[in-house]
């Protein structure tokens, strides 16, 4: 068959813009659709995902964890402190999850948003919805170490100037040395309800968010308010309303990272700079982007999108962009079962591994290496919408991988026409072959003057580098 006078060339110059904005939108290199690609293993090639490994083999778990911390102790430091949903507590070692004797706790209410977890003088501190939960030594519990004036409230928790302080509605509470009480530092009107604490690196000071009503959801009408404290004055510094509430903080290099709303933006002097709109995000309550569902690994910042997670980092220097690394795969094959939260899971004593914790319903507790390549769960491209000046016959797609391909018979293509209703199949020129690095596409039935294209393999990781399209133009 003969190639096509004309053609259009995918590859690393594409693949390093980035995920577009939404599914009808071209400013980046490949379709929000895509559900998840690893782009740092080889960058300018696209890898597949890696298959996540559970870490609860023993198993221990007996919930969903919620939250999670550093290790309080300065010998025998585990990896991380975690938190179960039902108020159990454990330890993770960079390998896998153990129960901490003691750790049970039925008499508070812990919940995702609401329970935040921070380490300070040497002890780990919790909050619930009732108290704040101490935790010291290895496994010495008070889960009745201090009672909120108010329940069933956010209760952020923060490290500041050498002092611990919390949410406790209007009130921001300070505790000056471990096991002391925490008292009123500062009281704002009743109207505002403190949803989460941060620090600006920029001017030094805390960051308070605030909400004028216990609007979990944020489904209705509200104030949100930012204001900047310097943990003594009995007033804030700075208040500045701004668009949506801000349910978490987190700081890469010297860049705070808001969630509001259902965005992820950045602090500039004076608010909030939007950077993207999460796809998977609800008014739910456990949908909402608060502190325990980012995390970051070296230059990369990751957020949970529901069952996805967003990454947005430098793949090669020059500019950050968004890709999302990883889709639940743990529970079922495109499960839409939302991830509960993630944080930094180590590096197996290596500088090449990357492990990043991811925590879901039913089966608990996973690690993603998200620089591996070696396995697959899954791969799924959806390129960007391809427009053509006038109607054009396709003649092939050629395609070329970064490693040998086990077998053509192994990958799927499809595409949409102009009408973005019916995915039609194409298929492999001639037999599946094996133990080649490219091949050609064919079936392009009818004249189109719009294109995206889908590519799934689920058997093997092989590292799509560059996709030609030949076509004609035709009248």
């Amino acid at each position: 068959m003969p190639l096509g006078s004309q053609q259009l060339v995918l590859d690393a110059a594409e693949f390093l813009k980035g995920m577009s904005s939404g599914p009808e939108i071209s400013d980046g290199g490949f379709s929000t659709q895509t559900e998840a690609l690893n782009l740092i293993a080889e960058p300018g090639v696209l890898y597949a995902p890696a298959q996540a490994a559970n870490i609860d083999t023993d198993p221990v778990l007996t919930d969903e964890i919620i939250a999670s911390s550093p290790d309080h102790a300065i010998t025998s430091v585990f990896n991380r402190l975690l938190v179960a949903e039902n108020g159990t507590k454990f330890s993770y070692n960079g390998t896998k999850v153990a129960t901490v004797a003691t750790g049970t706790d039925a008499t508070n209410t812990y919940a995702k948003g609401f329970t935040d977890m921070i380490n300070y003088a040497g002890e780990t501190y919790i909050t619930t919805k009732q108290t704040i939960v101490r935790w010291s030594g290895t496994a010495t519990f008070n889960n009745a170490f201090f009672t909120f004036t108010t329940n069933n409230v956010w209760h952020p928790a923060i490290v500041f100037e050498d002092n611990a302080f919390y949410g406790d509605k209007n009130l921001l509470l300070r505790q000056t040395s471990a096991g002391g009480t925490p008292a009123t530092i500062l009281t704002l009107s009743t109207d505002q309800f403190i949803v989460a604490l941060g620090i600006d690196p920029g001017t030094g000071k805390m960051l308070i968010s605030t909400i004028s009503t216990l609007n979990v959801s944020n489904s209705l009408p509200l104030t949100s308010k930012l204001l900047w404290y310097d943990g003594f004055s009995n007033k804030p510094l700075k208040s500045i309303i701004i668009e949506e509430p801000i349910y978490g903080f987190h700081i890469l290099e010297g860049i705070v990272f808001v969630g509001y709303g259902g965005n992820i933006g950045y602090l500039s002097g004076s608010g909030i700079t939007f950077l993207r709109k999460l796809r998977n995000v609800t008014a739910n309550e456990e949908d909402l982007p608060y502190k325990h569902n980012f995390a970051s690994i070296v230059n990369t910042l990751y957020v949970v999108d529901g069952s996805q997670i967003l990454a947005f980092g430098e793949v090669i220097r020059g500019g950050k962009i968004f890709y999302y690394c990883y889709k639940n795969y743990i529970t079922a094959s495109q499960s839409a079962t939302k991830f509960k939260t993630i944080f930094p899971a180590g590096d197996a004593g290596d500088s090449t591994t990357k492990k990043l914790a991811i925590s879901v319903a039913t089966t608990k507790l996973y690690t993603l290496d998200v620089t591996s390549k070696a396995t697959l769960d899954r791969f799924e491209l959806r390129t960007n919408w391809i427009h053509f000046p006038r109607p054009v016959n396709i003649k092939s797609l050629h395609v070329e991988y970064n490693d040998s391909i086990a077998s053509t018979g192994n990958f799927t293509f499809s595409y949409l026409d102009q009408s973005g209703t019916t995915s039609k199949n194409l298929s492999v020129r001639n037999t599946p072959i094996t133990s080649v690095f490219e091949f050609d596409v064919i079936g392009f039935q009818e004249k189109l003057k719009a294109l995206k294209l889908l590519i799934q393999n689920v058997t093997e990781n092989d590292g799509l580098k560059k996709i030609t399209i030949y076509y004609d133009f035709v009248e």
